[in-house]
């Protein structure tokens, strides 16, 4: 009998003892950045998990930094919206943008963030895209990464199974080994803002042949997958759903005191033409109806920067062409920092000398008359692009979308 106690005892030893080397390890390599040890290059200066866990990393920042400003959206939000403008007044200040993040996940962080204490200003940028119906059900949050349940209330004990995952679970140590073996390597890297630095998406675009082949692979992408079933009941279940998550941000925005404001995102005049082509033109004017009218019921701001533009309507590259570089885009669908910066110097009142015809207000009293001019400016881009509207012609129909939407009253 003491033999075997004494066996159990060394066998509780060695595996306390590889799990302190494991903590130990997952501690120092910190791949989402969480914990402050000694930054040493090629080590673990860069916490490079965010590219395996970004919701993870995320929501382990929320209740680090306790941000008193955030940035809510997808992979536009989270690359070209700096939470270093002077607009950002409450300080400290968070980008929680997530790469192709749906309402859904948009809404369980804005409450994440609410429930750490601090926040008093919100900028939610947003996308139709974000309620496609499919990411409902792809974007469940895993129980240990965020310290909320779906109704915002902190689950008592989440902290420590959380800190357990990132210290002992193999996933962690697998993205610590990966995180460590890529500090040199061109991956993508996050700041310590929470915003995606832009130089590993700019070896992607020209990796992929230069802006218009890029413009090609994101457009391609949307037509394949997204919004495809607009028609359908059950389309129209999820959209009221998301509608009412929408407006649940904009309601215990106002509730609690903070700031918010909307835009919707300024993506390219090609991208504009994909939702015509896709006949989702109709579907994308009610939606902006819909966000026009939640948003004044609250007396929030919203801003439609998609309208096509000079900025937006900036030139495309020819066929081929993988040298020249655009001012504005990466692609069709992302946008740069710099024009981000116009966007939030438009919100937050400041004066720009570029892009002077970028955005408007969306209000339900001007939305007619605003949706219009819309219209009519995507119907001259249209009329003066015939090589960019074939392109996206031919893939609507690869991907039997369409028939394109009309756009009535433009001209």
């Amino acid at each position: 009998m003491d033999g075997a106690r004494s066996h159990l005892a060394h066998l509780a030893a060695f595996c306390a003892a590889v799990a302190a080397a494991l903590a130990g390890f997952n501690y120092l390599a910190d791949p989402y950045g969480n914990f402050d040890v000694p930054r040493i290059a090629g080590v673990n200066r860069l916490p490079l998990g965010f590219n395996h866990r970004p919701l993870l990393a995320k929501a382990l920042a929320v209740d680090r930094v306790r941000p008193a400003s955030i940035i809510l959206g997808n992979s536009r939000a989270e690359s070209a919206y700096d939470v270093g403008h002077p607009g950002f007044a409450a300080r400290p200040a968070y980008n929680l943008g997530i790469g192709g993040a749906g309402l859904g996940q948009v809404r369980r962080f804005f409450l994440e963030a609410l429930a750490a204490g601090r926040l008093e200003q919100v900028l939610l940028a947003m996308d139709l895209t974000m309620f496609e119906p499919s990411l409902a059900a792809s974007q469940r949050i895993p129980g240990a990464v965020l310290l909320t349940d779906e109704s915002g209330r902190r689950v008592p004990g989440r902290e420590w199974e959380r800190l357990a995952f990132v210290l002992l679970s193999g996933p962690a140590s697998a993205d610590s080994w990966w995180s460590f073996r890529h500090q040199r390597d061109p991956v993508a890297i996050y700041l310590p803002t929470g915003r995606r630095e832009e130089s590993y998406d700019e070896r992607q675009v020209e990796r992929e042949g230069g802006h218009r082949s890029a413009s090609l692979h994101t457009e391609a992408a949307f037509l394949a997958t997204t919004l495809r079933d607009t028609r359908s009941s059950a389309f129209a279940e999820s959209y009221r759903a998301l509608l009412a998550q929408f407006a649940e941000i904009v309601s215990l925005s106002a509730r609690h005191g903070v700031r918010l404001d909307i835009v919707i995102n300024p993506i390219h005049a090609r991208h504009s033409y994909v939702y015509a082509a896709a006949g989702l033109w109709p579907l994308l004017e009610q939606w902006k109806r819909d966000l026009a009218a939640i948003a004044a019921g609250h007396g929030v701001a919203l801003w439609d920067f998609s309208g096509v533009s000079a900025c937006t309507a900036e030139p495309m590259p020819g066929a081929g062409d993988a040298a020249t570089k655009m001012r504005w885009y990466r692609e069709s669908g992302h946008f740069r920092p710099r024009l981000g910066t116009i966007v939030l110097d438009r919100v937050y009142g400041r004066a720009d000398a570029d892009c002077p015809d970028l955005g408007a207000r969306l209000e339900p009293a001007t939305a007619d008359a605003t949706l219009a001019r819309q219209r009519a400016a995507l119907a001259r881009w249209i009329a003066a692009h015939p090589e960019d509207v074939a392109e996206i012609d031919a893939l609507a129909r690869r991907y039997g979308r369409g028939p394109p939407s009309a756009l009535a009253g433009a001209g």
